[in-house]
């Protein structure tokens, strides 16, 4: 992000749901995802962000006045496996 970052950058993140087992991504954690949300603290182009909704998501954006869309969606992963309700929330640092 850092490495491409200028005005006129736009950036779309959807980085892997911490703490949720998802094969390959397995191990990005809370403090990942901190880490990131450190990271488009600074970006100077826009930015729109992919995630559920955490508290700590939550804070980062009232925190650096980010804008949010909250979604409720219905998923599953597997054939005849109860369908979960999840809310995705689209993060930006600019109006959506």
């Amino acid at each position: 992000i850092e490495s491409r970052d200028c005005e006129t950058s736009f950036i779309y993140v959807d980085p892997p749901y911490p703490e949720s087992n998802q094969g390959h991504y397995a191990g990005f954690g809370l403090d990942d995802f901190e880490a990131l949300l450190r990271v488009l603290e600074g970006v100077k182009g826009k930015f729109l962000l992919s995630s559920y909704d955490y508290s700590l998501l939550t804070e980062y954006a009232q925190r650096n006045g980010w804008h949010q869309q909250k979604h409720t969606m219905i998923v599953t992963a597997k054939k005849g496996v109860k369908k979960k309700k999840k809310v995705e929330v689209f993060t930006a640092n600019y109006p959506i």
